[in-house]
């Protein structure tokens, strides 16, 4: 599902188009429209979820959306706004919203999300025609930008990009949206930032205000992105991605509460946004609100399982969660579900250790303290793996503590406690959502959270010397426990000390030789909070599809009416 071999032009003679609507002869009238246009292949359907299905399939040149389904909850506009997240909706598709509303937020709500066209009913085939041709129009002028962006060559989409927005080409605006997105993905920030302010000097749009706040959230600014993103969503109560990325930034200062009524202020715009439902339901549970917390999960069960835009994180809290209340034959449901996301994803480890941790509780109620403690041993020794990350030791920490109310402790407990908070407990909201993890044993709390203080107290240590005229002890210092605990914020304060004070290290080719394949291995630049899958696109962004990681399949049960 890419940009088409062959170049567009406005004969849609061999098109392929996709007509949503509840209404049978409504469906039938577009069709025929449609047809009016030369459209020849065309698939009608009357629910939104069947349209997911289609589109998460197959490419359509094409599509006709109702805004409302009066048969489901989801909107023609969740549906885009999660085939975008996704990054599952080409930039070749023409994607037409047809609506009965006019109201000043949804046309907003449409521009913000790149729709094509926004068409009132009733409209006249000669009206259809018209905006679909115009919105062909922009795709053939674009049409560089986004066959180099699936080839690869992003050097030259991101040249084109800037060249047209600079010499105010046609559309000019887009393609600065495009091309801000563009050095985001390659962490070309202060690039991304002046660009986002430059459309700015242009432009107030919303969606470059929002940018600037992301490219600060990358940079490691929460700081400066609050105020942002809160004056944004003060201004536009409706904008769901700005309150994505306010709870984000919430998150990364360790203001959780707040995250929650940011995440809650999201998912109350956009009740049926799979991914919405999922990070808020995330958080709720991390926080201990566990009835707010699976009545969320359970709905993004409902509405996503059939979906690539469902997490399997959700079964493994899901799971978690009918564990700790004693209903086996529900945790064991959850497990064959995201068995069945691991046959269709037999490449993902993250799944597979999700898959393990349920396993270990299964075999805990179904089973013995011997399989249980063999089950487990799977899991833990994975512990000290480069890509054994925060959601998979926050996962293990619940396991083993939802195992102690069951008075199964193996033995090495405290010691494999220890080195995952040594290992994750990088920031203060990090070592928060790890005490979360593990708040059904008290003694592992503590033990997490004398983690953290122990490496607090690293850092202040290590970071002496550098002040009194010693920056390479510093860096070597800081070097050597970063590998000892695999700890990401200590292996990267010593890159930032090296990089600050380089001129004044004699072996600093040698140290930065030394520290970079740990930076490379532990991901330190992608050291923060993140609730489910982090390859999943941020909000607000632009779905790049040569650039978007492609998403999971999807398990093959049925949603849940």
């Amino acid at each position: 599902m890419s940009w088409p071999s062959k170049s567009l032009t406005n004969d849609f003679t061999q098109a392929t188009a996709l007509v949503a609507d509840a209404n049978t002869t409504t469906r039938s009238v577009m069709s025929a429209q449609l047809r009016e246009l030369g459209v020849k292949s065309i698939r009608q359907v009357s629910r939104a979820s069947d349209a997911r299905k289609h589109l998460e399939a197959q490419t359509f040149d094409i599509v006709l959306c109702e805004q409302n389904f009066p048969q489901e909850s989801v909107t023609g506009q969740d549906l885009l706004d999660d085939l975008r997240r996704g990054g599952m909706l080409p930039l070749a598709t023409i994607f037409v919203m047809v609506t009965s509303e006019a109201s000043y937020s949804k046309v907003s709500e449409a521009a913000e999300s790149m729709l094509d066209c926004y068409l009132l009913k009733p409209f006249t085939a000669a009206r259809l025609q018209e905006r679909i041709s115009q919105a062909r129009k922009r795709k053939v002028a674009l049409q560089d930008i986004y066959q180099s962006i699936d080839a690869q060559d992003f050097d030259r989409s991101l040249q084109l990009c800037l060249s047209r927005f600079y010499e105010r080409g046609q559309y000019h605006m887009f393609a600065a949206r495009v091309g801000a997105e563009l050095l985001l993905r390659l962490a070309k920030f202060e690039q991304a930032q002046h660009l986002y302010e430059d459309v700015i000097a242009v432009e107030n749009s919303s969606w470059a205000r929002l940018g600037l706040a992301r490219v600060q959230l990358e940079m490691g600014q929460a700081h400066k992105a609050k105020p942002l993103l809160e004056k944004l969503v003060e201004e536009e109560h409706t904008y769901a991605d700005a309150y994505d990325n306010l709870a984000r930034t919430l998150m990364e200062m360790g203001q959780f509460e707040e995250a929650l009524k940011a995440h809650q202020a999201a998912t109350d715009l956009t009740p049926t946004s799979i991914a919405r439902l999922q990070r808020h339901g995330m958080l709720a549970l991390y926080l201990g609100d566990k009835e707010k917390a699976i009545g969320f999960l359970e709905r993004a069960r409902r509405l996503g399982l059939g979906s690539k835009m469902f997490d399997g994180q959700t079964l493994a809290l899901l799971g978690m969660a009918r564990f700790e209340i004693d209903e086996p034959k529900q945790l064991r449901g959850f497990l064959q579900e995201l068995q069945q996301m691991v046959d269709r994803n037999p490449e993902s480890v993250r799944l597979q250790r999700m898959v393990q941790a349920l396993r270990v509780l299964d075999a805990c109620m179904q089973q013995g303290e011997a399989e249980t403690l063999q089950a487990l041993e799977l899991l833990t020794k994975a512990v000290l793996e480069p890509d054994f990350d925060f959601e998979a030791a926050c996962n293990l920490l619940s396991v083993l503590a939802l195992l102690s109310t069951r008075n199964i402790t193996p033995s090495e407990t405290e010691g494999m406690v220890r080195t995952l908070g040594m290992r994750f407990a990088t920031s203060m909201a990090m070592a928060e959502l790890l005490v979360g993890a593990a708040k059904k044993h008290p003694a592992m709390s503590e033990i997490l959270t004398a983690s953290n203080t122990q490496v607090l107290r690293l850092l202040e240590q290590a970071l002496a010397p550098s002040r009194n005229g010693e920056p390479q002890k510093t860096v070597e210092t800081l070097l050597a426990q970063g590998v000892a605990s695999l700890n990401a914020k200590l292996i990267e304060t010593a890159w930032r000390v090296l990089h600050r004070y380089e001129a004044d290290i004699v072996n600093a080719s040698e140290l930065r030789s030394k520290l970079e394949p740990w930076r490379q291995m532990l991901g330190t630049a992608y050291n923060k909070p993140v609730l489910g899958d982090r390859n999943m696109r941020q909000s607000g962004g632009v779905s790049l599809r040569g650039m978007d990681s492609p998403p999971l399949q999807p398990t093959m049960a049925p949603s849940n009416p």
